[in-house]
């Protein structure tokens, strides 16, 4: 009987062993990745603000982060985006930049990194070779990418790597001297003179205010001197100095833009660039042609808007032959050049969703999709080589009530739209693959957050109302178009 009961409590212990094992493992094993929390709130904000492409993201550890009460302000000539993380490493940053980085497509990346590697006992040479890593990974998905690299500064509580500072620094210096598009940022000299301890905060690890006022102007003046001297050099160029300088391998694979595009805009007065002062400079599709001739190296774009104000899907549709004939004459007029993309950017939906006014409104979702298949239908078989992309309508205020009356209803309305564009992209992915595409999915998110600033305040039957981009709102919608375009013509 004792015997027994010996056993029957070994057994016990082990089964409560085992649970404890368990348990523990079960804990490792759900610890999340390093500053998981930090990237999941940008990406949230990515969705609910979507940053511009060709905006600079300010790119590193807690350099930034603690920055970020004042850092927008601080350079917001340039349209700045904090991405910093307290803590972080090169290989902490390369590990999340598909996620936090690359998907909006920086023109210029401000990197401050690598202090906390040399903390953490790499050696200089190490965290050049993984900033190499970085810069790879950038160049890649964006060759045209600037990165302006901060000197890694002599804190206080930093004195025994100064040594490694100053190598590392001297590297990427060095570095910056052999590539386009590299650029080196000495601050050194600015918190390290005898009033340095009164520069940093009490760790004696981070700038205070006093210490980051004496960066703003040095950084400033960087990115300005090198804005006015830059000379575009060709990708082909960028990819052979970086392949000498370690930075892609020569069997690297390259993504090189088209470099030819005729594209005709099909959309309504948001398209047209209504209530602008001058629509042949401020319109949207003006804006998109400079982004992908400036940012996405595509030598040569030509376009014909052919927004329509007031115009719904009803209006485009070939039978009711009031604008798709415009459309086919400005698409003949690019349809005999081999050596070029024909796109069609179309965005509609604005006016269909009206609970009255514009032609066919209120425009039910299956009658929406069903006249965008026959308006791309009738496009895929008259130029059988063209590109079409989908861009989603963008937000209006539930104010709007102009001659046409949109309202909350109409809103609502808009948006069952989004998942019949999704819908009638995949349906041509096996009798058109590749022609047809998703485009923008950003600008109702961006113009929800932005209105006050980027539309036009206008006057209305309810009041104020928000549904026209201004100057500065139909460049960003102009930049949201050039990319997904970029993106379409590039898959």
């Amino acid at each position: 009987m004792k015997e027994n009961r010996l056993k029957s409590l070994s057994a016990f212990f082990l089964l409560l062993l085992c649970f404890v094992w368990a348990s523990a493992a079960n804990r490792v094993l759900a610890q999340e990745p390093r500053f998981e929390s930090e990237i999941n709130a940008y990406e949230t904000k990515s969705v609910n603000d979507p940053p511009v492409p060709g905006s600079t993201f300010f790119v590193g550890s807690s350099t930034w982060r603690l920055w970020a009460p004042t850092l927008e302000q601080d350079f917001s000539k340039f349209s700045p985006v904090n991405r910093g993380f307290g803590g972080a490493t090169i290989p902490d940053v390369v590990r999340v930049m598909d996620r936090i980085i690359l998907p909006h497509r920086p023109a210029r990346v401000v990197f401050s990194c690598g202090g906390n590697d040399l903390a953490g006992g790499d050696d200089p040479e190490t965290v050049v070779k993984n900033f190499k890593t970085f810069l790879a990974r950038l160049w890649q998905s964006n060759p045209l990418a600037e990165v302006y690299f901060v000197a890694n500064r002599h804190s206080p509580a930093r004195q025994k790597f100064r040594k490694q500072g100053d190598r590392f620094n001297h590297q990427i210096k060095k570095l910056a001297g052999q590539l386009d598009g590299l650029y080196y940022i000495d601050v050194v000299p600015l918190t390290d003179g005898k009033d340095r301890d009164q520069l940093f905060m009490p760790d004696g690890l981070h700038l205070n205010r006093e210490g980051q006022q004496r960066w703003i102007p040095v950084i400033t003046a960087a990115l300005e001197e090198w804005d006015r001297l830059r000379t575009k050099p060709t990708l082909a160029d960028l990819y052979q100095k970086r392949v000498a300088a370690g930075i892609f391998t020569a069997s690297g694979i390259v993504n090189f833009p088209a470099r030819k595009l005729t594209i005709v805009f099909i959309g309504n007065s948001i398209t047209a660039g209504a209530g602008l002062k001058n629509r042949q400079t401020d319109a949207p599709p003006v804006l998109a042609m400079a982004y992908l001739k400036q940012q996405a190296g595509i030598d040569q774009v030509a376009f014909s808007n052919q927004g329509v104000g007031g115009f719904t899907t009803v209006d485009f549709l070939p039978a009711t032959n009031k604008a798709f004939g415009k459309v086919i004459q400005a698409a003949d007029v690019f349809k005999n050049d081999p050596t070029s993309q024909l796109v069609f950017s179309i965005i509609l939906g604005t006016n269909d969703s009206a609970m009255q006014g514009p032609n066919g409104a209120p425009v039910s979702p299956e009658s929406y999709r069903a006249n965008l298949k026959t308006i791309a239908d009738s496009l895929l078989s008259a130029y059988p080589g063209c590109k079409l992309v989908f861009h989603r309508p963008i937000w209006y205020s539930p104010t709007t009530y102009n001659r046409s009356k949109y309202l909350q209803e109409g809103l609502d309305r808009l948006q069952t739209y989004f998942p019949e564009i999704d819908a009638l992209i995949t349906s041509y992915t096996t009798t058109h693959p590749g022609q047809v595409k998703l485009g923008d999915m950003q600008g109702f998110n961006y113009f929800k957050t932005h209105y006050l600033t980027d539309f036009q305040h206008e006057t209305g039957q309810q009041g104020t109302f928000f549904l026209h981009p201004n100057e500065k709102g139909a460049a960003t919608l102009g930049v949201f178009w050039g990319e997904a375009i970029r993106k379409a013509v590039n898959e």
